[in-house]
């Protein structure tokens, strides 16, 4: 680290923006509903994974955003019904992106540009 500098900038720009996440996402579990929490989780994964496509359970995602699980799989019925996702088992595919992000709430956005953020310094 200490022979290269330029690690060490992108690791702590990186460490910043993990930051940013870890406590947006407690501040959005207490703040914002299922709905907003959802697209803004399912546009954050499809982000991280650069795919329309997320290799997810209804399970999964009631554990990892501690929602019931009934409510997870009303509100992505809700979505597919919308035409914003489509689901399969084990699968979803986000098929309007930019509904989802407009459904999502503004963590999304704080998130994001976190990490956009600590991309650009990489690529400059």
């Amino acid at each position: 680290m200490n022979d290269r500098p330029e690690i060490r900038k992108h690791l702590s720009r990186y460490d910043q923006a993990l930051a940013v996440h870890c406590a947006q996402t407690g501040l959005c579990g207490v703040r914002h509903g299922l709905e907003r929490r959802l697209a803004t989780w399912l546009c954050l994964a499809s982000d991280a994974a650069d795919a329309r496509v997320l290799p997810v359970t209804h399970e999964y995602l009631s554990s990892v955003l501690g929602l019931r699980r009934a409510g997870v799989t009303e509100t992505l019925s809700q979505f597919q019904e919308q035409r914003l996702i489509r689901k399969r088992r084990g699968l979803l595919e986000i098929d309007e992106r930019k509904c989802l992000e407009q459904r999502a709430c503004g963590c999304y956005s704080l998130v994001s540009d976190a990490y956009a953020s600590c991309e650009s310094y990489a690529s400059s």
